[in-house]
């Protein structure tokens, strides 16, 4: 874009957005109004003197950012100054009664009541004391084990956090997401019933979102998001436990990314730049290994070609994507270790209408060492199709290959198993054998596959590829996300590489390499058993 072209671009469709910003961190218009107009007083200002970002609105958000974070400083130093030198000017001697002072005099009592919900529970206990319980500084002092002047300073203290409560005409619920627009992925095993168990109501939620890129101590979040204290405080630390929330000093933070829409819509257009030209070379390595992948015995030669394609695909794609990582600097590409010794990821997605569905699912069912796979794709009718196998059909199927048992050798209960799948994705032939209309695949011709792969002429240029994206999509989340995120950035980076996968696909039926199955209900292609 042109230096113009970034200046109507900023002025149409980032101000609103700024000022929204700015309202949920400041709780005033006016002082919402400033901080915008000051944001985009050095935003403009570095656009005229010739700066054009590569990233036009991750360096947007992160100057919003820095702006702010130069606004609270000063009105956190603003406030230091007027608490430690205008203390004696507001303190009630020890034998005062029931007077509200100058400051709360004027506000009704229901008022209090709620502000006293959101302050820190030290400062709480002296507020009900000294005005509600009518008790005197000295008594109160001796309760709590403390000295007068450490009772006086607290009431000073809190007595200011009241009043600008009381003077804020709460909006309960402003955030940057709204609940009901994010959807959570997950991925790794969770035996526990994490973190999924952790985030089904809207409270939870809410704090995971407000949290998310916003370092927050408890009082904070009690403050954004209208939630009484006491009930702020257990459900930190609900969220704490289940690994969702990290703590540093007294603030509280999302460990896991909550992508904006921004930041979708960046990855998808990085992800789409060069997804044809990768297409192409995928479609020519494929074919020509296709004939050798055929000689590993994988598919029954009732399989067609158009079936193999399906699954080898996504699979090609996935161990580029391994290769990537390997070559990569960061640590982790797998889901983190968990305190609770779970090893499991969780992403956030604001939503948004992005031009192609491009969430292919990789799920299976079985054991270590017999299994049954299967690519979920999001198009054409095949994410929910014939049969699911349970865990037991997927170890009985893995025992008829491995033992090349018949139908007459199955039990009473594996008759029953069998029902469910009989015709769907396995039949018995004349001979009573079981026969699998599904690809099988074990650690030796997975290892011939990726040999097949890896000596292709086209590997290295596709992995280059694949290596440039990568590097595009962290650029991406280096200037969206909080560097405290940036440990498991490896992690997300690979969970949006992976979309790359239904690109692909996409991108080969339009061309018409890839057919779409003529019953996508009774369809098996993508689906496999793998066995040790």
């Amino acid at each position: 874009m042109s230096h113009q072209d970034l200046v109507t671009e900023f002025t149409e469709h980032y101000m609103e957005k700024l000022f929204y910003f700015c309202l949920k961190r400041t709780g005033s218009g006016e002082e919402a109004e400033n901080l915008a107009q000051d944001i985009a007083l050095n935003i403009l200002t570095a656009l005229h003197n010739g700066i054009v970002p590569c990233h036009f609105s991750a360096w947007v958000w992160q100057i919003a950012r820095n702006r702010y974070s130069a606004w609270a400083d000063q009105k956190h130093r603003q406030a230091e100054t007027i608490v430690t030198s205008d203390i004696s000017d507001y303190e009630l001697s020890d034998d005062s009664t029931l007077v509200l002072d100058e400051l709360i005099h004027s506000e009704e009592l229901s008022l209090l009541r709620r502000e006293l919900a959101f302050i820190n529970r030290d400062y709480r206990d002296i507020i009900v004391a000294y005005y509600i319980e009518n008790r005197n500084i000295r008594d109160i002092a001796e309760s709590l084990s403390l000295s007068n002047d450490a009772v006086k300073k607290r009431l000073q203290r809190a007595r200011i956090t009241l009043k600008e409560g009381m003077n804020m005409a709460r909006e309960f619920g402003a955030k940057s997401y709204n609940p009901e627009r994010v959807s959570f992925s997950a991925s790794g095993p969770q035996p526990s019933g994490l973190p999924w168990s952790a985030v089904q109501r809207s409270i939870p939620k809410n704090i995971l979102l407000q949290a998310s890129n916003n370092p927050s101590t408890v009082e904070e979040l009690s403050m954004e998001l209208g939630i009484a204290l006491p009930y702020m405080e257990e459900e930190v630390t609900l969220l704490h436990k289940a690994t969702l929330l990290e703590k540093t000093g007294d603030k509280y933070f999302t460990n896991f990314v909550i992508l904006s829409k921004e930041c979708r819509l960046d990855i998808y257009n990085a992800l789409r730049r060069c997804s044809k030209k990768r297409s192409q070379l995928l479609r020519e390595l494929l074919t020509d290994i296709l004939p050798d992948i055929r000689t590993l015995g994988i598919a029954k030669d009732t399989i067609d070609d158009n079936s193999i394609y399906w699954w080898l695909i996504p699979y090609s794609i996935d161990h580029f994507l391994v290769q990537t990582a390997k070559s990569s600097n960061e640590k982790c590409s797998e889901p983190p270790h968990r305190a609770n010794g779970e090893k499991w990821g969780f992403v956030g997605y604001e939503q948004i209408e992005l031009p192609e569905n491009t969430n292919i699912s990789h799920d299976g069912n079985g054991s270590k060492t017999c299994c049954f796979v299967q690519y979920r794709y999001p198009d054409y009718s095949l994410w929910n199709r014939c049969i699911h196998p349970s865990y037991e059909i997927s170890l009985l199927l893995g025992d008829c290959i491995t033992k090349k048992r018949k139908f007459s050798s199955f039990s009473t209960c594996e008759s029953e198993l069998w029902s469910a799948i009989d015709d769907k994705i396995a039949h018995i032939d004349n001979s009573g054998n079981i026969i699998l209309d599904i690809l099988v695949i074990d650690k030796k011709n997975e290892k011939e596959v990726k040999k097949r792969i890896e000596e292709h002429k086209n590997y290295t240029v596709l992995l280059h590829y694949f290596q440039e994206a990568y590097e595009e999509v962290k650029t991406i989340f280096l200037g969206y996300n909080h560097e405290i995120l940036h440990k498991h950035i490896g992690y997300n980076i690979f969970m949006e590489l992976y979309h790359t996968r239904m690109m692909a696909v996409h991108d080969l039926v339009d061309t018409g390499f890839l057919k779409v199955p003529e019953d996508p209900d009774t369809s098996t292609v993508g689906m496999y058993l793998w066995l040790q």
